[in-house]
């Protein structure tokens, strides 16, 4: 049969995920359909079986047509309407379904799904779509704090699996298209909203939620994938047992907090935790041999930090909210667990370890970002490593099976922070570029939208320190407000934001980066924002878009761009590769979008410095307006 690339599939694996899979997939044979389904596709480097190419989320392909010497020769291939204008901050998945080559993809809101049949590679068949138009809340689109976007589903075991932005989960039948069920898992009028992606692994669903800047209390929930039925769910503040810790929770590290303590409400002054945001709302990775599930949590709630701190009366001051270095850092008032990497045991929640990057948090500086999977030898040890490039500006590595920090570098300029300290694992803050009193104007780098938000880096497992990260290059003003109401599921910040750039005319920048020497091998500067994810493949390429629409190939080594091909909108969406009838793809969605693209997707008044969170002053200066909307997948191959 014609586009049948399956039966010789490309044999080179990504390393570590390899090495993952061979033990998991015997330990979890006849227990877990879901896993061995998505390891065979994540194995499979014709396939692109998951939202982040594999559990580890790496984003990298040992496919090599399209390489430095073939790229010149890249051509548009084919292109397929999303049937949404914006938002489209995701990838498809490509799979083998029943021995043919299928993509499936959902589009931003309203969250259309399409499944294309890749058997004709370069004319593909749209063979069923998808679109509820039932039962929706509508009030989530102005509840959703950075835009109407969608980051993309899930396939396993048949079922093609994807979220809502209006809370929904739903499975569908991946042959016909059909419902097979449909969960409620997130509440607009709480001020929750599903960006995703979902994860699958153990024959479950893991799914979080937006909401912080809306007073919702963040939650991960596991589903069962057959029946979308609740297996356990953990919140993200709150007592010991609704957080699922346990008494062998940071056993290693006991100094990021212990069981017993309950310090999911005790670090929040009165009933400030039930508001306290935390909420899981981008990346979830797995390692399947340690059945871990790794995921990060967002800001405290709201931007006024002086309500979340407990001193109170006449001699209330910074100093006591607040720690400028370890004689004084106690941690009191550290909004737990916010802005923390979990690591839960898959079959149960239950926390094996937990880090909080930002305590008490001044800058939202969300602690969502991917956790990357990798294996490395660091001072001399191998380590199974997890990697974290930070909103904060920070990019550390730690041990993912205890938690161990073992590295914490500044990869992009910051100011907020002098140092993390490796012994306690706590930022060495800097007072006068800490935002508390409310009225008071602070200056810090970076921005609120990070040193990079949820734009996805790549690592290649065989070369595991170096990393291909899109970073932001924006600092801002913040001036915490009055807080004027207590509404859960009302817009909740009460700060004024501007944002700027650090060096004039540049917006963002591809940086390959070591995460364990922290240095930078190159980096290309841009005048518009790098929002969207990287690609690295074995043809010794980096693949990346900018919000003006410019799609580059770069060679790995040197930083040199390759090739650049203009598409119809911003890109906020992540490249990913396939391989069908002999042919290598490489592919992106366009349309722009994000918090980044919000001043122009949402039409707001561009002369309001403080609009979309200081958003729109930062579209204003990379000239956003200029750049128009409209959602699209394109197909590249070599001709």
């Amino acid at each position: 049969m014609k586009g049948r690339s399956m039966k010789k599939p490309n044999v080179t694996l990504r390393t570590t995920i390899a090495a993952l899979s061979a033990v998991a997939m015997v330990g979890l044979a006849g227990q877990a359909v879901a896993n061995s389904d998505i390891l065979k596709n994540n194995k499979d480097q014709n396939m692109w079986g998951s939202p982040g190419g594999d559990y580890a989320l790496t984003r990298h392909s040992g496919l090599k047509d399209i390489n430095t010497k073939t790229v010149a020769n890249l051509h548009m291939a084919w292109e397929q309407s999303t049937g949404a204008l914006r938002g489209h901050e995701g990838q498809p998945v490509v799979v083998n379904h029943n021995g043919k080559p299928m993509m499936f993809f959902v589009s931003a809101w309203p969250n259309i799904v399409q499944a294309l049949d890749l058997s004709d590679p370069d004319n593909p068949k749209q063979v069923w779509n998808y679109n509820k138009k039932t039962d929706r809340d509508l009030s989530a689109v102005p509840r959703a704090c950075c835009d109407t976007i969608n980051r993309g589903l899930n396939y396993a075991d048949g079922k093609v699996v994807f979220h809502t932005l209006d809370g929904l989960l739903i499975a569908l039948d991946a042959s016909t298209g059909k419902e097979i069920w449909i969960t409620k898992h997130a509440f607009p009028d709480k001020g929750e909203t599903i960006s995703g992606p979902l994860l699958i692994a153990n024959d479950k669903v893991y799914a979080g939620f937006g909401g912080d800047e809306f007073a919702a209390r963040g939650r991960m929930v596991a589903y069962d994938l057959s029946t979308g039925k609740e297996v356990w769910k953990c919140h993200s503040t709150g007592s010991d047992k609704d957080v699922c810790l346990t008494p062998e929770t940071n056993k290693d590290n006991p100094h990021y907090g212990t069981y017993g303590h309950d310090l999911g409400i005790i670090t929040y002054p009165n009933d400030e935790w039930k508001i306290g945001g935390g909420a899981p709302w981008a990346w979830f990775s797995y390692d399947a041999e340690l059945d871990i599930v790794y995921s990060g949590t967002g800001n405290p709630g709201h931007w006024s930090p002086a309500y979340r701190c407990g001193e109170t009366g006449k001699n209330l001051t910074h100093e006591k909210c607040n720690a400028y270095n370890p004689k004084i850092n106690s941690g009191n008032w550290d909004n737990k667990w916010s802005m923390t990497i979990f690591a839960r045991k898959g079959t149960t929640g239950e926390v094996v370890w937990a880090y909080q990057k930002t305590p008490f948090d001044q800058w939202d500086y969300d602690g969502v970002n991917e956790n990357i999977l990798v294996d490395m030898k660091i001072d001399g040890k191998m380590h199974k490593s997890l990697v974290n490039f930070d909103r904060n500006g920070f990019a550390y590595v730690l041990d993912r099976e205890n938690g161990d920090l073992l590295r914490a570098h500044k990869y992009v300029t910051v100011d907020w922070a002098e140092k993390v300290d490796l012994v306690t694992g706590r930022p060495i803050k800097v007072k006068e570029h800490s935002p508390f009193e409310r009225g008071r104007n602070v200056a810090s780098c970076p921005s609120a939208q990070g040193g990079k938000d949820q734009q996805p880096g790549s690592v290649d497992p065989n070369d595991p320190e170096w990393f291909y990260m899109p970073t932001n290059n924006w600092c801002m003003e913040d001036e915490p407000q009055e807080r004027t109401h207590t509404q859960q599921g009302t817009v909740y910040v009460f700060a004024n934001v501007y944002m700027y750039q650090e060096k004039p005319g540049v917006s963002g920048k591809l940086k390959k980066f070591n995460v364990v020497t922290g240095k930078t091998a190159w980096e290309i500067p841009d005048s518009y924002q790098n929002w969207g994810g990287t690609l690295n493949t074995a043809g010794g390429l980096v693949f990346y878009g900018n919000m003006e629409g410019q799609f580059r190939a770069v060679d790995r080594n040197s930083g040199k761009v390759l090739w650049n091909k203009k598409l119809g909108s911003g890109i906020i969406g992540n490249p990913i590769t396939w391989k069908v009838d002999g042919k290598q793809y490489v592919g992106v969605f366009s349309g722009l979008g994000g918090w980044a693209g919000l001043p122009v997707t949402a039409d707001l008044d561009f002369s309001d410095k403080y609009g979309a969170i200081g958003a729109t002053a930062m579209a204003k200066t990379a000239k956003l307006n200029l750049i128009p909307q409209g959602g699209l997948f394109t197909a590249f191959r070599v001709y």
